[in-house]
């Protein structure tokens, strides 16, 4: 009883540190056009991309697979001050997943532990109605039972995702994150 009460203090407070490091970005369904960088391969390339370039990078990129294991996660912050130094920080509340391709489910770490499972499916973007690999909530976590994540592959082993609150008609977009499944 004592570990759960310590996850779920962990998890608020991992929440309340990831709402203040994530100001809530203006999303447009309008995308740019505006080139991304021919030579997108790791999270820092990432970092440093505006929200239509990062929309434009996930409209054009496949589901890829689901990567097996644990995988290095960063939250973030196009078009924010200081999107580095706010992804880096980032770092210590939420590190990235581990994902179990033979149960179709994945896990978040959070402050160095699992926590926060859902399950792991193909099914359609809700930015833009094509194919997804999408890590899903609901049913599977209190705590995050109200959001869903979709991810691209941008570049062998890179992953682009988009995290969704489904309490809004429509759905609302919450924030990107990243994670590199190459060891």
């Amino acid at each position: 009883m004592r570990q759960r009460t310590r996850i779920i203090g962990i998890l608020g407070l991992g929440a309340i540190v990831g709402t203040w490091l994530a100001p809530q970005p203006a999303r447009s369904d309008e995308v740019l056009l505006m080139q991304a960088p021919a030579t997108i391969r790791t999270l820092d390339d990432l970092v440093t991309l505006s929200a239509p370039q990062l929309d434009q990078l996930y409209r054009q990129s496949p589901p890829g697979p689901v990567p097996p294991g644990k995988v290095k996660g960063r939250a973030l912050y196009p078009d924010a001050r200081f999107p580095r130094a706010r992804s880096n920080a980032a770092r210590i509340a939420w590190q990235g997943k581990v994902f179990h391709p033979e149960s179709s489910t994945a896990v978040n770490r959070f402050f160095g532990l699992r926590a926060v499972q859902g399950k792991v499916y193909s099914g359609p973007s809700w930015l833009d109605g094509n194919p997804s690999m999408i890590l899903d909530y609901e049913g599977t976590s209190k705590i995050y039972g109200n959001y869903r994540d979709e991810i691209r592959q941008v570049a062998p082993g890179l992953y682009l995702g988009l995290m969704y609150d489904r309490t809004t008609s429509p759905p609302a977009f919450k924030m990107y994150f990243a994670f590199n499944a190459n060891p």
